[in-house]
Formats: C-alpha cells, sequence, structure tokens
C-alpha cells in the first residue's frame, strides 16, 4: 500500500502548523502500517512542535493520561508490549516530551518487534532532547543493527558530549569507527602484500580521525605529521580543519584558534566554524577568569568575567540573528545578559525563552533572580514559585535553588514563618543542601 501520499499531507499539515491534522494523518497511517519509521518520528516531531507553540500542562498530562500510563506500565510487565506502546502514545498525547514515557515507548515497540518505529522514537526524541543519553545509546544501537554505520557513529558521538565518560558509547564508538573505517579502505579487497599494508595504515589513521579521545602521544604524532604536510599546502582546508581539532584536544586553544581563523578566511560564510571559533574565544576568556582568580587578583577577575558574560551574550545574539527561532539561544541570551548586569534587556529575553517547554523552569528562576537585582522582591517571588512547579520532580536541584532563593527573600522581607517553610522544605530533600541547616538554625534562634 503506497501511504507517500498520506505523508506529503502530514508534512504539509506541520509546515502551515496544523499539528492536529498531522498528528490524526500520522496514527492513521500506523493503524495501517505499524512498524511505519517515518510516520512514527513524523508523529513524534508533529507533537514536539505543537508543544513548543503550546507548552502542554503536567496537570492536564497527570488527569487525562493518568489511566493510559497507568495500564501502559501494567501492560508492560505483562509482557504485552504492543499494547503497552499503544498506551504510552495515548499518555504522550498530552505530555509529548516526558522523558521516561518516550523511552518506555521505545523499548516497548521494539520488544514489540517494530523495531523501525522503536528507532524513529528514540531518534526524534535524541533531536528534541539532545541531552538524553539513554536515547542517543538506542538510537545509535539500533541504527548499527539496521545497517546503518554512519548515523549510528552520530548518535553515539552525541551521547559522548552528553557523557565523555560514558562507557558503553565509547566502546561502541570505537568500534563503528574502526569498522567505517576498514569499509572505506576496501581493505577486503588488497591485492598485494603492498596494497594490504598501505590500505592498514589508510585504516589507522581514519580510525584514529574519527575517534573523539586520543592519547597524548597519539595527539604529538598525527599533530607532527599533519603539520608537516599543511607546510606544503597552507590552504588545506581539511588539514587546517584535523590540526585544529588537535590543537584543542592538546589544550592548546590559542593555536586551535588561530587555525580556525586562517580558516574563516577561505570560508567566510560557514556557520559552523563561526561557531567554533567563537566558543574557543569564550574558553580563551575562561581561561583569563581563572589566571586572575589563581594569582588572587579580584579586580581582573571581575574584570575578565564581566568581559567573558559578554562575549557569551554576544554570541548569543549571533546565533538568533542567524536563527530567530532558536529558542535556546534565546535563553542564553537572556541568561549572559543577566550575568553582564543588563537586567531589563534580560528579562525581556527571558520572558520570551518561557514559551520552550524545555527551558522553561530554567529561565523562570533566572527571572526570579533578574527581579531580585531589582529589588522587586514579590515578583521574584512569584517567579520562583513558578520555577518551583514547572521543575517538579524532573530537576531536584532547580528545586532546592528556587525554595532557596524564596526562603532568603522571605526572611530578608520579615515573613519568618514562611522562609522557615521553604528551608525545611530542602532539609526534607537534601540536608547537606548549602548552608541551609545554618539558615534553619538561625531562624529557630531569632
Amino acid at each position: 500500500m503506497d501511504l507517500s501520499k498520506h505523508l506529503e499531507n502530514a508534512k504539509d499539515a506541520v509546515k502551515r502548523r496544523q499539528h492536529a491534522l498531522a498528528i490524526k494523518i500520522y496514527s492513521q497511517v500506523l493503524q495501517l502500517q505499524p512498524d511505519f519509521g517515518e510516520a512514527r518520528a513524523g508523529l513524534r516531531r508533529a507533537l514536539f512542535d505543537k508543544a513548543k507553540q503550546k507548552p502542554s500542562s503536567k496537570l492536564t498530562a497527570i488527569l487525562a493520561g493518568g489511566l493510559p500510563l497507568l495500564w501502559g506500565n501494567l501492560m508492560r510487565l505483562c509482557g504485552q508490549h504492543g499494547a503497552a506502546a499503544k498506551s504510552f502514545e495515548k499518555y504522550l498525547s498530552y505530555d509529548p516530551l516526558a522523558e521516561g514515557v518516550n523511552l518506555k515507548l521505545g523499548n516497548s515497540l521494539e520488544r514489540a518487534g517494530l523495531a523501525k518505529s522503536a528507532l524513529a522514537v528514540y531518534a526524534a526524541y535524541a533531536e528534541a532532547e539532545p541531552r538524553c543519553l539513554e536515547a542517543c545509546r538506542a538510537a545509535g544501537r539500533l541504527y548499527y543493527e539496521q545497517g546503518k554505520v554512519n548515523e549510528a557513529l552520530g548518535m553515539y558521538e552525541q551521547a559522548l558530549k552528553v557523557d565523555p565518560r560514558d562507557q558503553e558509547s565509547l566502546k561502541a564508538r570505537k568500534n563503528l569507527a574502526a569498522e567505517g573505517a576498514l569499509a572505506s579502505t576496501g581493505i577486503e579487497k588488497a591485492k598485494s602484500s603492498r596494497e594490504l599494508i598501505k590500505d592498514k595504515e589508510q585504516q589507522r589513521q581514519l580510525e584514529r580521525q574519527e575517534r573523539l579521545q586520543l592519547s597524548a602521544e597519539e595527539i604529538d604524532q598525527e599533530l607532527e605529521e599533519l603539520e608537516q604536510k599543511l607546510a606544503e599546502a597552507p590552504d588545506d582546508r581539511k588539514l587546517l580543519r584535523r590540526i585544529a581539532r588537535l590543537r584543542e584536544m592538546s589544550k592548546d586553544v590559542a593555536g586551535a584558534l588561530d587555525l580556525l581563523d586562517r580558516l574563516l578566511q577561505l570560508e567566510p560564510g560557514d556557520a559552523e566554524l563561526q561557531e567554533q571559533a567563537a566558543s574557543l574565544r569564550i574558553r580563551l576568556q575562561e581561561q583569563m577568569v581563572e589566571k586572575a582568580e589563581k594569582r588572587g587578583d579580584q579586580a581582573a577577575a571581575a574584570r575578565a568575567r564581566e568581559a567573558l558574560a559578554q562575549m557569551r551574550a554576544d554570541e548569543a545574539r549571533r546565533r538568533l540573528e542567524r536563527n530567530p527561532a532558536d529558542t535556546a539561544a534565546r535563553f542564553e541570551l537572556g541568561s549572559c545578559l543577566l550575568d553582564a548586569g543588563q537586567v531589563d534587556e534580560a528579562i525581556a529575553e527571558l520572558q520570551q525563552a518561557v514559551k520552550d517547554p524545555r527551558k522553561k523552569a530554567e529561565a523562570l528562576f533566572l527571572l526570579g533572580r533578574a527581579f531580585q537585582k531589582k529589588d522587586l522582591a514579590e515578583l521574584a517571588l512569584g517567579q520562583f514559585q513558578k520555577a518551583l512547579e514547572a521543575a517538579g520532580s524532573a530537576s531536584a536541584v532547580l528545586a532546592k535553588e528556587a525554595l532557596y532563593e524564596m526562603g532568603e527573600i522571605c526572611a530578608q522581607v520579615g515573613k519568618r514563618d514562611e522562609a522557615m517553610q521553604h528551608f525545611t522544605r530542602i532539609l526534607e530533600m537534601d540536608i547537606g543542601f548549602r548552608d541551609v541547616t545554618t539558615k534553619v538554625e538561625q531562624l529557630k534562634a531569632s
């Protein structure tokens, strides 16, 4: 059955922001063909886009989707994975970005034998929430099982950006890099020992280039080899990129930045290079802050921190100019402006950033900080309360920070009982959090 026309209609509906129509079409396609990966991915993305336009309510999700979620968990325990997947889909229609339920959906689809649909769920969620380590790893594993080595490599690389020490991803990444290098050399077709030796050396070089982590000895060896080649071909862009990466790995940030600046002269419109160079400039400034602090020069450290905050704000603003819909950049800009002391400008950006469900809790928390800086205690309390509610159980650290700030404000304005309530709630969660025990003792003594 040719369902391509239905998929085109669904994609057009998403473009026109007719999310309800797109979701309906994708769901109908999946009823006809449950393991249709493209349709499953389209459904997830349509729901994610809908949530971005109108953030979902956790309360509504619990009230309307609580029963399907409970039933899905029960079916999963009973081994009825197809039924479990359908129930998880029902819950996710109310709360599309719920991490745990998305992972359960992918697992249930996979155990029900719907591997393409499972991959679509994991990959779509990893795209929407790049910091979800489990989704990245699961997508990498399924991509490999389905013979898509390059895509698998990409997912494991994304996983290692989340946790560079994740052993599962490191091992898989290394094996996949070696396999990819072997395939690219055509070593199995070598006809002579001389050709085989050449191919083995090429394989070694390719594998080393694919790996995210190299030893200091390996970095020095490759740098020496490539810099000799660069002296003969100073405008070789591939060489410039690789040497810049090696210098960065060897902690020579300034040297890496020099090469990226040379590359930008050759490719001034390369947005990726611009971001890499900006990232290195920020790292150099961070090093200046650290050096000033180690010297004990607080005045220099303060100036360096102010310059760092401004650099971060400028880069976030450039990202927004390139992509006005980049809500993560808007949140970053608001955060940096707040650090730079530009409070009103920060508030304007953060009030826009709260529309992104992924950044809502953090943006509300920073709005509370911003209103604190303006001595608007009641407004700050309101934002911290909203941040606490938005964080829920997903971010215990943010919840404790919000409660602490609320306790501080209440104590400052003479609301002793309310301050005690906020601090004791932290004690119930984490008795060792900051100086909250001391705060409680001080309030008791007063």
